[in-house]
């Protein structure tokens, strides 16, 4: 636990520099202990393939009888040769061995090669020396051969090693701790800006982005992200203020309507037909109602994920909105299928959504609405068409902004707040559909939205 609190404390730089410095340096370490170690086998099989050379060249001899007394030997420093017969007598040896008795008792078993490592005082006794011993038979009987070869060499020569290894290891380790550190700190360095920049940036400066690193690596990803997550929450913050202010504007005008119809009444009872303002101040009363179920409605969808969905029946909703929804001068007609389309979804956003398209059409048509709702089986299709003036096709998209409105040849209701498209468009894109605005054959205005069948 204490090593968990400490642990976050510790900058990533040094977190980083310190794996790297321990990896290196255990992977030197046993790099080194493997290199001394083949190095010093290898050199001990060096002596023994030279004394066994020597041992089988002189066993030649004794096998032949040409064996001399004195045994002339090149490098007699660090080897030598030993000839015993078989009650232990020296017959013959090398100058720097002679006179002395059998440096071992030790004798192979038949023709097998016996190999022993094992100090001969009167040459080293400091360094080992690998002895190879055979026996040979000889016309006089059988003798043995020791041949040695001094190990010092070998063991100078690892020692050697061993001392390089630990003055130049440690110095290596420290070479790639600096090298990390530095290469760590100049990774980190785009990381620290977008830390800056990210600490420096508020509310009311988030135009602002980040720096963003040349390289294509997992820092100019993070920081191409963080520039999108900037954007977006640049895009939302906007559009909650213009719809702060929009929402505010389209508030004041009806209260400010109902405001003055109440004071010009109390101020002059006397002349004031109650009846007439209860009339008006109930079509500002419902203004308000309509506008603010659209604010909340729109601000459920900002702050909140969509509800469960559930099958909802289109036809059904589709048949009693064009019912609810007339003008008596305009003939409306449905073409809905005998049985019922079904799709996944919340009920009571699609039918509000409906009814927008439906009332919209409502407004804006002459003489005529169609209203057609369809299934292929897979895409449920509904299209609501008027006869009106229509929709110009460079203003298509901007009909589902909110608090849009069209001139006035679209715009018979001076009352709409212009929120109700915009309502439609968030309900189609919340249940993965899509809408689209055609031209109606003469003249007027369809609606297409299309949405997925519901699943099994």
């Amino acid at each position: 636990m204490a090593a968990e609190r400490v642990l976050p404390r510790i900058g990533l730089r040094l977190r980083i520099t310190a794996v790297a410095t321990i990896a290196v340096g255990v992977a030197a370490a046993i790099g080194a202990v493997l290199l001394v170690g083949l190095l010093r086998s290898r050199l001990d099989t060096a002596a023994t393939t030279a004394a066994a050379l020597r041992a089988r060249d002189i066993a030649s001899l004794a096998e032949s009888n040409n064996l001399p007394r004195l045994l002339a030997l090149p490098g007699e420093e660090s080897a030598f040769v030993q000839v015993v017969d078989a009650q232990g007598a020296v017959v013959a040896s090398t100058e720097n061995i002679d006179g002395e008795p059998a440096v071992a008792t030790q004798r192979p078993n038949g023709s097998e090669t016996l190999t022993l490592t094992i100090a001969i005082l009167p040459l080293d006794d400091v360094d080992a020396m690998r002895i190879v011993v055979l026996n040979v038979a000889t016309p006089d009987g059988v003798v043995t051969v020791y041949a040695g070869e001094s190990l010092g060499a070998a063991d100078e020569t690892a020692s050697a090693v061993v001392n390089v290894l630990a003055f130049s290891l440690p110095v290596l380790i420290l070479i790639v701790a600096a090298i990390t550190w530095w290469a760590v700190g100049r990774a980190l360095r785009p990381v620290r800006a977008i830390s800056r920049t990210m600490a420096e940036i508020t509310a009311s400066d988030l135009h602002r982005r980040v720096p963003t690193p040349a390289t294509r690596d997992e820092i100019g990803l993070l920081a191409t992200t963080v520039n999108e997550t900037l954007a977006r929450l640049d895009a939302s913050v906007e559009q909650q203020r213009r719809f702060v202010a929009d929402a505010s504007h389209e508030l004041r005008g009806p209260l400010a309507a109902l405001r003055a119809d109440l004071e010009i009444s109390v101020t002059h009872p006397e002349s004031t037909v109650w009846q007439q303002v209860a009339r008006e101040t109930l079509g500002d009363v419902e203004r308000l109602q309509h506008l603010t179920e659209d604010l909340l409605l729109l601000a459920r969808f900002d702050a909140q994920p969509r509800r469960e969905l559930e099958p909802v029946n289109l036809t059904a909703i589709v048949t009693a909105t064009t019912l609810g929804i007339r003008r008596i001068d305009v003939v409306h007609t449905t073409h809905t299928p005998d049985k019922a389309v079904i799709v996944d979804g919340d009920a009571e956003q699609l039918q509000r959504m409906i009814r927008n398209l439906i009332h919209n059409a409502d407004q804006h048509a002459h003489h005529r609405i169609v209203v057609t709702l369809t299934s292929d089986g897979e895409t449920v299709r509904l299209v609501v068409a008027d006869d009106g003036p229509g929709i110009a096709a460079e203003r298509r998209d901007s009909v589902f902004e909110r608090f849009v409105r069209l001139d006035a040849a679209r715009t018979r209701d001076v009352a709409g707040s212009g929120l109700g498209l915009s309502i439609v468009h968030d309900v189609v894109a919340d249940h993965h559909g899509s809408i689209t605005i055609s031209d109606t054959d003469p003249h007027g205005a369809t609606f297409t939205v299309d949405l997925p069948v519901a699943t099994k």
